[in-house]
């Protein structure tokens, strides 16, 4: 087991496929933010916020249905 082992903290060469996926990720998450962002620019705060407890609801429940079952079948 390595858990106590020092990381090596010299400089690290990045091949150039992983520089281009980086990049492409970056691009995509940027291009994402900014359709949202131009989505959402006239909510007020209330109304990000009731989405928010929405989103959170929604998705909450459904892991808790997926573990529920994971629970029950077992």
């Amino acid at each position: 087991m390595n858990l106590f082992r020092k990381r090596k903290t010299g400089n690290r060469v990045e091949s150039a496929f992983n520089i281009q996926v980086r990049q492409s990720i970056e691009q995509k998450q940027r291009k994402a933010a900014a359709y949202l962002s131009r989505k959402t620019q006239y909510w007020n705060r209330s109304s990000k916020i009731i989405a928010l407890a929405l989103f959170c609801l929604l998705f909450g429940g459904g892991c808790l249905l997926l573990l529920l079952k994971a629970i029950i079948h077992f």
